[in-house]
């Protein structure tokens, strides 16, 4: 890194390369199942061979009827062998489809070159129930796929409404003719066909990557390069039982319906009351439980937000997580419910749950209590676009170099240091085969599960040359190999070795060991700028506007720092008057 240099790196960044991805899905066969890619096998704007979508559902396909027949739905373990017995034109197309934003297709837009019987396969897809051939769906869902010349040609929509825009013929249309008259007069001109159970295959995908934010684009930045996953022994499946499994996938639709209050306001309730029930979930999976505490959380604000505070109230009750109780205190407080607010206020003293909740002990309804960090104030005459920016170029404008960085430079370091923990093989921490970090990397029970291993890692890491060496040599190897704590977008604008000459050893080693202790609650709020001046003092800098407060998740970062005699300070701009 030259001195004077000036580096802006954030989340934002790290999704360059997904925005080249979005429109249009491009899959490879699934070649190595269990060890990472390490070499591009797509060619961007180069066509697929002909069997390529249809091998990586076939593998996707044996991977899901191997790992779940007996606990998935016979339908669904049904439909699975159906595909896999059709034909290889059969097995071609429902392939594409299952690519496709669906479940309903015009049948004059099905052209594929690798698909030689077309006809043929959609009768056999027809036969095996996988699909539906020109029968009954939504008007709205049939008539989008539909140019506006083919509507006014169907319908005989008048020239003087014929001149508005597709919108309102459809809305004209929709008004005034039941989906079946619109089907059927559809049928009289053109032939389309339905995916039979849409949700069911959906549902694969979730059982295959083993959580629904992952889908088929997951093979596209693995085959283009972009990406490549750890090779982990998997000694368990996600469920072991039917019962476990539809549970899990119950939470997730409540989940879903959380996410979707604002448009859905009328089933807040209805929510809260299945969402209320613990005794079943006492008896569930832990990924369940964590599951409703989020969705409760999220509940509790949204009504919070929407000023419904008895729901609000209710959800936070029944919740563990912070700033559940936080919450509550204010709620209760803003009602006049002041005994009840004292009360669970000595309750969050006596037994806090974080550091958080510690810390709004001490400052609610001290103006100025709690820990104060260091603070510096620059006057500015107006504020700019970027604080951060701001600062940075501030504070390196004598020599030095700096990067705005947040929480994505200490949890990359902590991710390469602690590789070996991350990945290793703890029964039921990785279930399938795309997994970049076990499932309870952020939660509480993560270091208590695997302290003996992370002790002893350290132990044979005291010393400063074989940390270096350990650490150099984990980014060299695990290049591109995906690390849910690791960016190796960040690691290219700043190099390991860049990092490891600028932040001392000690500090390093500090500051990694706490944060792999404390995975669940500290993995944000790290401060904004990683400062390294030309004499060679590090220091790391939280950027405050002239409107902007510390959360209390940065204060907790700045007691952490003063402990460890770790330089930190804030930086506040105030508008010069």
């Amino acid at each position: 890194m030259q001195p004077g240099s000036l580096w802006l790196w954030d989340d934002n960044n790290l999704h360059k390369h997904q925005n080249l991805l979005d429109g249009s899905l491009i899959f490879y066969a699934v070649t190595c199942a269990n060890s990472p890619v390490t070499d591009s096998i797509l060619t961007p704007q180069s066509p697929a061979p002909p069997d390529y979508y249809q091998n990586i559902f076939c593998s996707v396909f044996e991977f899901v009827l191997t790992r779940f027949a007996g606990i998935a739905a016979d339908s669904l373990i049904s439909d699975l062998q159906s595909y896999l017995d059709a034909s290889s034109d059969a097995q071609r197309l429902f392939a594409r489809l299952l690519t496709r934003k669906g479940p309903t297709f015009l049948t004059a837009s099905l052209k594929y070159a690798e698909i030689t019987q077309l006809e043929q396969a959609i009768s056999e897809l027809g036969d095996l129930k996988l699909l539906q051939l020109s029968g009954s769906v939504p008007a709205d869902q049939l008539l989008t796929l539909l140019t506006k010349a083919q509507i006014v040609d169907y319908f005989s929509v008048p020239k003087i409404q014929a001149k508005t825009s597709k919108g309102h013929i459809l809305d004209a249309l929709l008004s005034s003719q039941s989906d079946l008259q619109i089907c059927q007069r559809c049928q009289k001109q053109t032939a389309w066909i339905t995916i039979t159970a849409p949700q069911q295959w959906r549902l694969i995908s979730t059982l295959y990557f083993g959580n629904a934010g992952q889908d088929w684009s997951t093979f596209v930045r693995r085959d283009l390069g972009l990406l490549a996953y750890e090779s982990v022994a998997l000694h368990a499946q996600q469920f072991a039982t039917r019962n476990a499994m539809e549970e899990h996938l119950e939470e997730r639709v409540y989940s879903s319906l959380v996410y979707r209050l604002d448009e859905l306001p009328h089933l807040a309730n209805a929510l809260l009351d299945k969402l209320t029930q613990t005794a079943t979930v006492a008896l569930g999976l832990p990924s369940r439980q964590r599951l409703r505490q989020r969705s409760l959380l999220r509940l509790g604000k949204w009504a919070e937000k929407e000023k419904l505070l008895g729901i609000a109230l209710s959800a936070y009750e029944h919740t563990n997580i912070p700033p559940a109780r936080e919450r509550q205190v204010r709620i209760l407080s803003k009602e006049k419910r002041l005994e009840e607010a004292n009360s669970l206020i000595a309750a969050i003293k006596k037994s806090p749950i974080s550091a958080t909740e510690r810390l709004f002990t001490e400052r609610f309804g001290k103006r100025g209590g709690g820990y104060q960090p260091p603070t510096t104030v620059i006057e500015i005459q107006e504020t700019p676009e970027s604080v951060e920016d701001f600062v940075l170029q501030q504070l390196i404008e004598e020599g030095g170099w700096g990067i705005h960085s947040e929480n994505l430079m200490l949890k990359t370091l902590t991710g390469l240091i602690y590789w070996p923990i991350c990945f290793a093989p703890l029964p039921g921490a990785f279930t399938n085969l795309f997994q970049a970090g076990p499932h309870d990397l952020f939660e509480t029970d993560f270091f208590l599960q695997r302290q003996l291993a992370i002790e002893n890692l350290e132990a044979s890491l005291a010393l400063e040359a074989d940390f270096i060496a350990h650490i150099t040599e984990i980014a060299r190897k695990k290049q591109g190999i995906a690390n849910r704590l690791v960016s190796w977008g960040l690691l290219e604008s700043v190099t390991i070795d860049e990092w490891l000459t600028a932040i001392p050893f000690k500090q390093l080693q500090q500051l990694s060991q706490f944060l792999i202790r404390n995975l669940s609650e500290y993995r944000r709020g790290f401060p904004d700028l990683f400062i390294c001046y030309e004499s060679g003092h590090v220091e790391y800098v939280e950027v405050k506007g002239p409107s902007d407060q510390l959360q209390p998740q940065q204060r907790a970062w700045f007691e952490e720092f003063k402990r460890m005699n770790v330089p930190a300070r804030v930086v506040k701009l105030l508008v010069r008057k």
